[in-house]
């Protein structure tokens, strides 16, 4: 894991669907659209859109559980729901409050026209973990296993160039396995 660098595996910043804080979630969904129709196809699709702020700089991202967190009015409290089972409190507990609260009970076409005014910014995953381009895969490996997440900001000098995907790390650690022989 120590020859493969972390820049080798990212998705490039430019090629990855970004947009303003102030867009709204509709203006994200057709922005990430228009990318993923030009994405490199010998890749894994794009599962998450990026939000810059004024200045151009990577401040959060939407990912498919913040999307579809944000379609509920209530979603303050869902996101306590999972810190609650992340701390251990049962899941028919949880299933207690998420039929007392009557979560995602309006109809589709309702959920939807109340969605696309969305802010981002009200909704993102603000930045916290990052790793440097020059890192290793093992490196890599590493942090999304102890920080249990999908993606990871890719750093040069402070500056945010890129993401590192857990799909394309598995892709390439299978692709390792199918080439390299038996230990002997």
């Amino acid at each position: 894991m120590k020859s493969k660098l972390v820049k080798e595996l990212m998705v490039h910043l430019e090629r990855y669907p970004v947009v303003p804080l102030d867009a709204t979630l509709l203006e994200a969904v057709e922005k990430f659209e228009r990318v993923q129709k030009m994405r490199d196809r010998k890749r894994q699709p794009f599962r998450a859109i990026l939000v810059v702020d004024e200045t151009g700089h990577v401040v959060g991202k939407i990912g498919q559980l913040a999307f579809l967190k944000a379609l509920e009015p209530q979603r303050n409290i869902l996101g306590d729901m999972g810190k609650m089972a992340v701390a251990g409190v049962s899941a028919d507990f949880i299933n207690t409050m998420m039929n007392h609260f009557q979560f995602f009970q309006d109809s589709m076409a309702d959920i939807c026209r109340r969605a696309r005014h969305i802010m981002v910014k009200d909704i993102m995953v603000p930045i916290a973990e990052h790793i440097e381009e020059e890192a290793t895969l093992g490196e890599a490996i590493y942090k999304f296993v102890a920080l249990q997440t999908l993606s990871l900001m890719v750093t040069r000098d402070d500056k945010i160039v890129g993401l590192l995907r857990l799909c394309d790390v598995v892709q390439e650690i299978a692709d390792e396995m199918k080439q390299c022989g038996e230990i002997k």
